[in-house]
Order: C-alpha cells, then sequence, then structure tokens
C-alpha cells in the first residue's frame, strides 16, 4: 500500500495556528511538490505528515494506521523526513552519518552487516559524498552536507521519503542530480 494521508489535521505553535483542518493523501510511486511563500505552513505540514509534530486535532495515516501509534523503528522503514538544515556533532564524519540511516533495521547493540555496508556505499555514490566519506560534516560546504543527509535518508530506503527543501545549498548540477535520483 505505502500511502500517507492527513485527515483534518490542524497544528497550531501556541496559540498561533498554523494548518487548519488540512485533508491530503499521497500514494506509492508519487512525487509531490508543496510551494508557497515562506511563512506559508510548507514545513509545518511535512513535520506533521512525518510525526515530529503531533496535530492538535485531525490524524496522519500511514498504510491506513495512525502514524503516533506505529512504533518508532517500523515508522523509520518506511519513511524518513529530512527537515531543513538538520544539525549534527561536530566530530561525525560523512560515512557515520549515512551508516544512521541504517538503524531502523538493527537493535541498539547491532553492527552493521555486508547489506548496509553496501547500501551505505550506494546512497553515498549516487549522492556523491563518497569522495570524502572520512571528512567530518562539520567542514562541508553547505551544499556537500546537504547531500550527505540526503545519502543518509535514502540509506534509510524507506517508502516515503518527506525532504524539505532537499535541493538548498546545491549549484545547478547537483540540483538536477539529486532530483534526477529522487525520481
Amino acid at each position: 500500500m505505502n500511502s500517507l494521508s492527513a485527515e483534518s489535521i490542524s497544528v497550531a505553535y501556541d496559540s498561533r495556528k498554523i494548518i487548519n483542518g488540512l485533508d491530503i493523501s499521497f500514494e506509492k510511486s508519487e512525487v509531490v511538490s508543496i510551494i508557497g511563500p515562506n511563512g506559508s505552513g510548507k514545513s509545518t505540514i511535512l513535520r506533521a505528515l512525518g510525526r515530529l509534530l503531533k496535530p492538535s486535532y485531525g490524524i496522519v495515516l500511514l498504510d491506513g494506521k495512525d502514524i503516533h501509534r506505529l512504533p518508532a523503528r517500523e515508522v523509520a522503514r518506511r519513511l524518513s523526513i529530512l527537515p531543513q538544515g538538520p544539525q549534527t556533532p561536530d566530530d561525525i564524519t560523512v560515512k557515520d552519518l549515512v551508516s544512521y540511516g541504517r538503524s531502523p533495521y538493527h537493535g541498539i547493540l547491532s553492527n552493521i552487516n555486508d547489506d548496509d555496508k553496501e547500501i551505505i556505499d550506494w546512497a553515498m555514490k549516487e549522492t556523491h559524498v563518497d569522495e570524502f566519506a572520512y571528512r567530518e560534516v562539520a567542514t562541508l560546504s553547505g551544499g556537500e552536507r546537504q547531500r550527505a543527509w540526503l545519502a543518509m535518508a535514502i540509506a534509510q530506503q524507506p517508502k516515503i521519503l518527506l525532504l524539505d527543501e532537499p535541493t538548498t545549498f546545491l549549484d545547478i548540477h547537483h540540483q538536477f542530480e539529486i532530483m534526477e535520483l529522487l525520481q
């Protein structure tokens, strides 16, 4: 099924309502862009759909089930969200960041297996961050950092990707490559 939908969701920050009664549905194999001016609620919609914000009213459904009642690991195997301007610890390497995309498939004490290593290497190659796998994320340019985060999101191998401005900081060449990869 692999669907994501929201039924009559409302989201507010304190007393300021950002989303009011939104109904939206996404089916598998669909690429959708949410377009609007700054401050119009695009990021808030993604955060609500991605389980980072709980609606004050309404329900978000992942494959027909309330996303807030599903175990986090189950959600993470099916859905990945890359928020605008994610942060990492200063000393984390690109390869370590990308390897976190495999976390939903392992227990706390589990090690990455050969299949995971292959997926991590593939994700880094596809986003062109393999050449600086052992550099610290903090030393990367904005575009390089964005591609490293995208590599982590695709290494997760979710059925649904929610990306908040995924081509921010990328030069035009990498913007096209990333859009082709996502397609």
